[in-house]
C-alpha cells in the first residue's frame, strides 16, 4: 500500500496563495459553534490570519433564519466571496439562501453554481470536491475510460465529482445508502472514493491489487480520526491510497482561500 499524502499539494497552494497582493474579504456564515463546524470555521480563520485576508465571520442564533441571513448579507459591501458551513437551523430555508445569496459563491453551494456544475462549468465546485480533483490531478491519473465508484450522492461531493469525472470521460456510479452488491462493483473499479462518514467500512474484501482509493470520510472514534476505508487490513495490497489523515481534509481550507483569492481557480 502506498499512501499518496497532501505535503507537496499544501507547498505549492501556500506559494500560489503567497503570490497574491490583492486585498481580498471572505464572508463566513454558520449558525452551530460546535463540533465539526467549529473546528472547520477555526481552521478557516487560522488561514486567513496567516494569509492577512479580512474575515466577517457570521454566527447566527437559532432563533434566526434564512430571511434574517439574507438581510445582514445585503447590508454588507466589499464581501469578495461567502462559503456558509452546515448544517444550519431546521428553521432555515436552504432553498431560499441558495437562491438569494448576493455574492461570490466560493463552495458550490448557491443554485446557480450547481446549474453551472450540471453545465460542466467547475469554478464554483463545492471545496471538499475541488480537493478530491486536486489530488487525481497531483497523482497525473488519466480518468479516460476509468471505471470509478463515488460512495456519496450528496450536492457536497458525490454529485459534483459525478459531473466532473463524466467530463474527464470516466464511467462513474454513485453509491447510496440503497446501493447493492457493493463489494463486486468496488471490487471491479479502478479508482474508488469514498465519503460516507463510517468508520473503518471498506475493509479488505472490497478491494484488490492496482486500484486508486480516494477516501474522503472522517469519524472521530474517542477523539480518534478514522476513514471510511480500514487501513491496517488493505496494507498487503498494491494499491495507491489517500487516507483520511493528510489527505483531502487537509487542503480544503487552502482550496477555499485559493478560490477567493484567484477567481475561476
Amino acid at each position: 500500500m502506498k499512501i499518496i499524502n497532501s505535503d507537496k499539494i499544501i507547498e505549492n497552494l501556500i506559494k500560489k496563495i503567497k503570490k497574491n497582493k490583492y486585498k481580498k474579504k471572505l464572508l463566513i456564515i454558520s449558525q452551530i459553534n460546535k463540533g465539526p463546524v467549529l473546528a472547520y470555521k477555526k481552521a478557516i480563520l487560522k488561514r486567513c490570519e496567516e494569509f492577512e485576508i479580512d474575515v466577517v465571520d457570521k454566527l447566527f442564533s437559532n432563533d434566526q433564519n434564512h430571511i434574517d441571513i439574507i438581510e445582514y448579507c445585503n447590508k454588507l459591501s466589499n464581501i469578495d466571496g461567502f462559503i456558509i458551513l452546515q448544517p444550519l437551523d431546521s428553521n432555515t430555508d436552504l432553498k431560499y439562501l441558495r437562491n438569494n445569496m448576493p455574492f461570490n459563491d466560493l463552495d458550490g453551494f448557491t443554485y446557480e453554481s450547481l446549474g453551472e456544475i450540471m453545465d460542466k462549468d467547475f469554478s464554483h465546485m463545492p471545496q471538499t470536491a475541488r480537493s478530491v480533483i486536486k489530488f487525481i490531478e497531483y497523482m497525473n491519473i488519466d480518468l479516460r475510460g476509468k471505471d470509478v465508484i463515488v460512495a456519496n450522492s450528496n450536492n457536497v461531493i458525490g454529485k459534483p465529482l459525478f459531473m466532473y469525472l463524466n467530463s474527464k470521460k470516466a464511467t462513474v456510479t454513485m453509491f447510496n445508502s440503497k446501493s447493492e452488491n457493493q463489494i463486486e462493483k468496488v471490487k471491479n473499479a479502478d479508482i474508488f472514493i469514498s465519503a460516507i462518514g463510517i468508520a473503518n467500512y471498506y475493509d479488505k474484501k472490497y478491494f484488490k491489487d492496482g486500484q486508486i482509493l480516494i477516501d474522503v470520510g472522517t469519524s472521530y472514534i474517542d477523539g480518534v480520526l478514522y476513514g471510511d476505508i480500514d487501513y491496517e487490513s488493505i496494507s498487503p495490497l498494491n494499491i495507491d491510497l489517500v487516507s483520511s489523515k493528510k489527505g483531502v481534509a487537509s487542503i480544503t481550507t487552502l482550496s477555499l482561500i485559493e478560490s477567493l483569492l484567484y477567481k475561476n481557480s
